[in-house]
């Protein structure tokens, strides 16, 4: 079995907004199954966030106190820009 329910996990990385979509999607779709666990895990923690949260952090209004999703989030925006070029 594995791991990670990779529906709800699908589920989650859906935003109310949709500049959130267009970011979080891809990268899941793109990305996820490369991840290490440990890279999935705070990526899950991450989609735990609110989507003002995620809107100020990927559009670097602001930085997560948490230093890993704040990684988490700076791995995403790299992915994206490599992927958009």
């Amino acid at each position: 079995m594995d791991k990670y329910n990779k529906l709800r996990i699908e589920w989650d990385c859906r935003r109310g907004m949709l500049e959130l979509d267009k970011i979080i999607m891809p990268f899941y779709q793109a990305h996820f199954d490369e991840l290490t666990d440990s890279q999935k895990d705070i990526f899950i923690r991450l989609l735990a966030s609110t989507d003002l949260q995620l809107f100020s952090w990927f559009f670097n209004r602001g930085k997560s106190d948490d230093f890993e999703l704040q990684n988490m989030v700076e791995y995403i925006q790299t992915a994206q820009k490599i992927t958009t070029v």
